[in-house]
């Protein structure tokens, strides 16, 4: 498998193409045949098991908390408290403010209390229900707007307002002034759920040294392995945090869950404990999707020109800040688009409730408010009388122009170019008539085809954590390791690391090893998240990588007895003659490594963010775009909604791995449809609505409409970043192109995600006078 360079005659590569440059990933047979063990799959001698108390109460004060009863309990080994934290008993990202256990109030329904350590699982459940605490019930804020105001219960002691954002350029009375058409409206998205196959767990077990390993799903071992030495009072040299492979995320592995409690009670029994919340314990504690309600304000001329947007933006983060204000952050930054305005006006506001704890979520913020922006976007055209690509195309920001904030971006006309790819589909026909289904006669079901059109950021926005540190080395057993702290969460992480290694270096993808997720083993490479990893990656194998090149060179060098390396190259297997000889093997890489011993060639690539003038705290710098055509057909007789056909072509650049480019943009567009169609998590007085699977619904392959991937992998003559991630930016052309097609079926100002059955068959009431709208097709996949 190797980097697909793009070229003259291949810049664009179409689903056909992928597929044929597929290759099946290093981790597949495992997978397959289950012999792959998650880090909650790890059994050892003597294990006990952890059992945590959460609160009943979405909001109360502790006043007391007996666990004598419970310690009495023959097989209990231990029960802890805030009381039994030896070092740091809070944290958090931006914000510290999570207690590892909950000394003095619970801000949600399960809000961890004490934990428990037994010899079965039983035990430990005995033993919980023996704990004996008294609580003083307080007010419940369950509603965000109504969390601001000034009367309002304090979730936090510093009021509920966590982050705000604001931004203004241009004279927005002005550019009103020129509009022909002007759209307010208010959008809503609801709280979705990234349901994982391996729920939050890990294993942590003391070394025998005076420290402890954990073996746990997350995203940035490093990070894990501070904030646990922390908690316990040691230094992080004593903490092991192993990270891989993870049994799916989606940004709910991004921070810190039941981690701690883990590792405390490991330290406090000495012994080996495995902690992993059941399905209905993730429900309740793990991080969601922000909930967001979002007015927008734009208007356009009579000849579709663009002149002004307004969004207000307000979230719910829950209890607890988490990724919080970064999610708001990008929201607030994407709710521009790649357009150009002549005047804006953004405010966002982030509230504190007792409604459960949101947190990172693929999309990240920006799916939230690309929904509602590409519906405003819709709406304007179809007032304007202008096809919708046609009126996205007229209105795009010069490829060359300052980014949403008016930071400065790599030059990037990507979404000129993904518009260009899909420009000629099929589909697009349909959203030539506008209200798709209208002209089609008879039967059962309306169909509707929608357009929509992104840019998404790459990597985190300035002042966060950019740096990256990649280690090269050759191994005793003759492997090239490219050792990374980055985790392998099911993104093909573990293919993509040899693939890119192998065409800077010159050897074979065999020939290299991933090294990853293992505190102990790899550098901090910073979090696996905001779709920076192939980037990063990328950036570490070009040319920072030619210095271990030379290195293994001038080994090979002295083991061949050769004056210097200038006619030697690496290639697959080993050392190789450069030039007239070229492809004739001279050393094999385990013969080199051999004869060097402990002296093999180590390169440590330190890799700094991205520096620009920018002083826009949390804007990017790297933007990648994408565009849809959807396809849904509605069932007139239940509202129920069926995508059947998406097509998304996505300006990345180089694809790195084909097999990895189609399981990150098709398995984002399902979770993109769940949003759309699909996934509500409702909370009501701070308590969900659903504990389980049987009443949260996410899609199956059975819902997935046939999918079409378009690779557009030109760049800038001088761009210097290379690929851009692929992980989150189906998720975010998905939700917002089933958006607008079900809006077309309909005739419907779709406001809110997800769209519901109900609405649905009022909108059909009210289209009941326009006639006959409906096809006899069934609504199965094309």
């Amino acid at each position: 498998m190797s980097l697909l360079p793009p070229s003259a005659d291949d810049p664009t590569l179409s689903h056909r193409d992928l597929l044929a440059r597929a290759e099946p990933r290093a981790d597949a047979p495992d997978k397959l045949d289950g012999r792959l063990k998650y880090p909650t799959d790890r059994r050892v001698p003597d294990l006990l098991h952890g059992a945590m108390l959460g609160s009943p109460h979405p909001h109360a004060r502790i006043l007391s908390i007996d666990t004598r009863a419970a310690c009495a309990l023959p097989g209990v080994r231990a029960v802890v408290t805030a009381a039994d934290i030896p070092g740091e008993t809070r944290y958090g990202l931006r914000v510290v403010d999570r207690p590892v256990l909950c000394a003095d109030k619970v801000r949600c329904e399960g809000d961890p209390v004490a934990a428990v350590a037994a010899d079965s699982p039983a035990i430990a459940q005995q033993a919980l229900a023996l704990i004996a605490v008294r609580w003083q019930v307080l007010p419940v804020v369950d509603d965000p707007e109504r969390a601001l105001a000034p009367d309002a219960e304090p979730v936090h002691p510093d009021g509920n307002l966590l982050h705000s954002t604001e931004h203004a350029r241009g004279d927005l009375a002005l550019a009103e002034r020129d509009c022909a058409w002007v759209v307010d409206e208010v959008y809503e998205t609801a709280r979705q759920m990234p349901v994982c196959l391996e729920t939050e767990g890990g294993i942590a077990e003391p070394d025998g040294l005076g420290g402890l390993v954990l073996r746990q799903a997350c995203q940035h071992p490093e990070r894990d392995r501070q904030i646990i030495a922390a908690m316990l009072g040691l230094p992080p040299e004593r903490v092991r945090v192993i990270g891989t492979p993870i049994g799916g995320s989606y940004g709910a592995k991004d921070e810190l869950t039941m981690q701690p409690i883990l590792a405390l009670l490991a330290w406090k029994t000495g012994r080996a404990v495995r902690l992993q919340w059941s399905r209905a314990q993730s429900t309740a504690l793990g991080v969601k999707r922000h909930p967001f309600r979002i007015r927008m304000r734009s208007g356009c001329r009579a000849d579709g020109q663009l002149m002004f947007h307004q969004a207000w933006l307000l979230a719910d983060t829950g209890a607890y800040a988490t990724h919080g204000p970064e999610v708001l952050d990008a929201a607030h930054e994407h709710a521009v688009g790649p357009y150009a305005w002549s005047a804006v006006r953004l405010s966002g506001r982030l509230a504190y409730t007792n409604n459960g704890i949101a947190g990172a979520f693929r999309g990240f913020g920006a799916v939230q408010s690309q929904f509602a922006l590409e519906r405003q976007i819709d709406r304007l055209a179809r007032l304007a009388g202008i096809e919708p690509l046609a009126f996205r195309l007229r209105n795009l920001a010069a490829p060359d122009a300052p980014g949403p904030l008016g930071q400065v971006v790599a030059p990037f006309d990507g979404p000129r170019e993904v518009l260009a790819a899909i420009a000629d589909h099929p589909l697009r026909a349909a959203t030539r008539r506008g209200a798709g289904a209208a002209d089609i006669a008879g039967g059962r079901w309306r169909l509707g085809t929608g357009l929509a059109m992104i840019h998404r950021s790459d990597g985190f926005g300035r002042g966060g954590p950019n740096d990256a540190i990649i280690v090269l080395a050759l191994a005793r057993d003759g492997r090239i390791e490219v050792r990374t702290g980055f985790t392998e969460m099911g993104q093909g992480l573990v293919s993509v690391i040899p693939a890119l290694a192998a065409r800077r270096l010159g050897c074979d993808p065999g020939d290299v090893r991933a090294v990853v997720g293992d505190s102990s083993l790899t550098p901090d490479s910073g979090p696996t998240a905001a779709s920076r990893t192939t980037t990063v990656i990328h950036r570490a194998l070009g040319p920072p990588a030619d210095g271990f090149r030379a290195r293994m060179l001038e080994a090979a060098a002295r083991v061949l007895g050769e004056p210097d390396a200038t006619g030697l190259a690496l290639g697959p297997g080993g050392v190789v003659r450069a030039g007239a000889g070229a492809g004739t093997r001279l050393l094999g890489y385990p013969d080199l490594a051999g004869a060097l011993g402990e002296h093999c060639p180590v390169a440590t690539l330190r890799l700094p963010g991205e520096t620009t003038p920018s002083d826009i705290p949390g804007s990017h710098h790297v933007f990648g775009a994408c565009a849809a055509l959807a396809q849904v057909a509605v069932d007139t007789w239940t509202g129920r909604i069926r995508a059947r056909h998406l097509v998304m072509a996505a300006a990345l650049g180089p694809v790195a791995s084909a097999q990895g480019y189609l399981g990150q943009m098709e398995g984002g567009a399902v979770i993109g449809l769940g949003l759309a169609l699909m996934e509500t998590l409702d909370c009501a007085g701070g308590r969900y609505t659903a504990a389980n699977l049987d009443g949260y619904l996410i899609p199956t392959l059975a819902d997935a409409p046939t999918l079409e991937v378009i690779a557009v992998q030109r760049l800038p003559a001088h761009d210097t970043i290379g690929p851009r991630g692929a992980g989150e930016i189906g998720v975010n052309i998905g939700a917002a192109a089933i958006a607008n097609a079900v809006a077309d079926a309909l005739d419907a100002p779709v406001t809110a995600l997800p769209v519901r059955a109900a609405q649905v068959l009022q909108w059909l009431d009210a289209l009941e006078a326009d006639g006959p709208g409906t096809t006899a097709l069934p609504p199965a996949r094309a």
